[in-house]
């Protein structure tokens, strides 16, 4: 399993790529989207993800602090194909550059357990 993140300062532009997922045979399961809410008591769900997907504190901090900027989409793909795919459209709808090198998704190849999805 291919983690494919994209992270979106328009909320609009966050839900027309994940349209385009759903309409280009990605299943609904397999794409998450969550937008950061502040006054919602309760754990840090998108802290919890990065935490999770990344063993240096300070990558995790560092993508976490964008993504609580914004509108996270999360497509967990099956191929290599399928992620590329999530990454085109993450770039073709505008998600932000998360690093020095204007990359604009973050591709990791690791599994996401249920329980830090960020689903809603």
């Amino acid at each position: 399993m291919i983690t494919v993140i994209g992270i979106f300062a328009d909320p609009a532009l966050a839900e027309q790529a994940a349209d385009y997922l759903l309409a280009n045979e990605f299943e609904d399961e397999n794409v998450d989207r969550h937008t950061y809410d502040p006054t919602r008591s309760g754990e840090d769900r998108i802290g919890g993800l990065f935490n999770h997907l990344y063993q240096n504190q300070d990558e995790a901090e560092h993508y976490a602090s964008l993504a609580k900027s914004g509108t996270v989409i999360t497509v967990h793909a099956a191929s290599t194909r399928e992620a590329q795919e999530a990454v085109d459209a993450f770039n073709n709808h505008g998600a932000v550059n998360v690093d020095a090198n204007d990359t604009r998704s973050l591709l990791i190849e690791k599994i996401v357990v249920p329980e830090f999805r960020l689903r809603g």
